[in-house]
């Protein structure tokens, strides 16, 4: 038995490329907001530097991803 690669059609691939651009747009928000709870010790509700370095953390592996 042996596996058939599936055809790239044009709809696809526009497809997998609006989701790449999706995922480099979160990831930017993620890093935005990660550094922001790191840098900012006046925010009103602040959140340990774990959760910022967390989301810097998952920023960087969709980038890597990608």
């Amino acid at each position: 038995m042996t596996c058939k690669t599936p055809e790239a059609t044009p709809d696809k691939r526009d497809l997998i490329l609006a989701a790449s651009q999706d995922l480099s747009a979160i990831s930017v928000c993620l890093a935005a907001i990660g550094g922001d709870l790191m840098m900012n010790p006046n925010a009103p509700r602040r959140l340990p530097d774990g959760v910022g370095h967390a989301l810097e953390w998952l920023s960087v592996e969709i980038d890597e991803e990608m």
